[in-house]
């Protein structure tokens, strides 16, 4: 029997609670950077005792390799249960899940407020190349981070098609080959970026194209499916076990820890890279069963995740109103209560219009996508 013959199931469900904890996290990241961007763009003082400059980085990276492991895994979990992957289906709920609020933020802020943005920016938006439009520098800042959903759906047009060969081992070969590739390109452009303005503008736009991220985060999913359905024997299969070992996991999340930090007090190239490896090596011990009880999986950053999307996409909507705010009505007040003000103030709206966007809007996509769902969630359906 091949390791695609379908099982007798209707449904298959796999829920990872504390990968809901890391998106969290990782929007969190993006938050903090932007509040301290707007803050010096706006001309108010920052707090000199931290810099998050590059902290929207490290949550960006998360956010792709988190959505390259969780959408493999998914896909070999319906190859293998169901005999092969309805690409239609998951087209139809990649839409589902992204388009309404992407489409919604476009409207808003093109046409709405702040209406800003040319019409080459609005056309490359509507055809998901916000990320080309990001690095021309034709997107307002307010709703910017549009870019990323952008790669994300770039990304899903060939990405599905790879889960279309009968061997997961031919799977797993075919991603490390396509990632060996994109290093390659991404070293030699880095390498002539200051030859010529050409080299210089690819160089940025492949640095926002973060295939490379997904495929990482796609590499270790297919190991770590090996580890729970053997279909084939892999030389480094006894190392990546190794990962289940709690002292390892211990070891890989203060190295995450201790490169961030130096990432956040210089931007490493290719350091996205190193991130990415590690955080997709930590997500292996992070599904499984005895991690449950870990902080990530609490109901509080549970939900935090559930609403990440929005928190990620409009979340400079709140911070723009703080600052506002500040800049207008509290321009003599102590630098520590004007920093009171914006991050709890943020951070407050933002997970209330998060909320909002979550239960008065998408939830209603969410429930039709539910319906083109094979392998989903134990709980109900979120973000992936």
């Amino acid at each position: 029997m091949g390791d695609t013959a379908p099982q007798a199931s209707k449904k298959a469900y796999v829920y990872f609670a504390n990968l809901d904890g890391l998106r969290a996290i990782a929007a969190l990241m993006v938050v903090l950077s932007h509040i301290q961007l707007h803050k010096g763009l706006q001309g108010l003082q920052n707090t000199d005792w931290v810099d998050f400059k590059n902290l929207g980085k490290v949550g960006v990276t998360l956010f792709f390799t988190l959505s390259g492991f969780l959408i493999s895994y998914l896909l070999l979990e319906e190859r293998r249960g169901f005999g092969n992957v309805s690409f239609k289906h998951f087209y139809i709920r990649r839409v589902l899940r992204i388009w309404p609020l992407y489409f919604l933020v476009i409207i808003i802020g093109f046409f709405i407020y702040p209406a800003q943005g040319s019409p080459k920016a609005l056309l490359l938006s509507i055809f998901l190349l916000p990320n080309l439009a990001f690095c021309l520098k034709l997107l307002p800042y307010i709703f910017d981070p549009i870019w990323s959903i952008g790669v994300e759906e770039q990304f899903y047009l060939f990405h599905p098609h790879i889960f279309r060969r009968k061997k997961t081992e031919h799977i797993l070969y075919t991603l490390l080959g396509i990632l060996v590739v994109l290093v390659a390109i991404n070293l030699v452009v880095r390498h002539y970026r200051l030859h010529s303005d050409f080299m210089g503008e690819l160089n940025q736009f492949l640095y926002f194209t973060r295939f490379d991220n997904m495929m990482v985060g796609a590499i270790v999913a297919v190991l770590y499916y090996n580890t729970k359905h053997q279909s084939f024997s892999f030389a480094l299969q006894h190392w990546f076990n190794l990962l289940f070992n709690r002292y390892l996991q211990i070891a890989l999340l203060l190295s995450l820890a201790v490169f961030i930090y130096f990432f956040l007090k210089r931007e490493i190239g290719q350091g996205d890279l190193l991130i990415a490896l590690l955080a997709a090596l930590l997500m292996v011990g992070l599904c499984e069963p005895d991690s449950s009880k870990l902080i990530l999986g609490n109901k509080y950053m549970v939900y935090f995740g559930k609403i990440s999307y929005g928190i990620y996409l409009l979340h400079k909507y709140p911070l723009f109103l703080m600052l506002y705010i500040v800049k207008n009505y509290l321009p003599t007040a102590s630098l520590l209560w004007q920093n009171i003000v914006i991050y709890t103030g943020t951070f407050v709206l933002v997970i209330a219009l998060a909320s909002i966007s979550y239960y008065g809007f998408e939830r209603y996509f969410l429930r039709i996508k539910s319906r083109f769902q094979k392998v989903t969630q134990s709980k109900p359906a979120i973000q992936n």
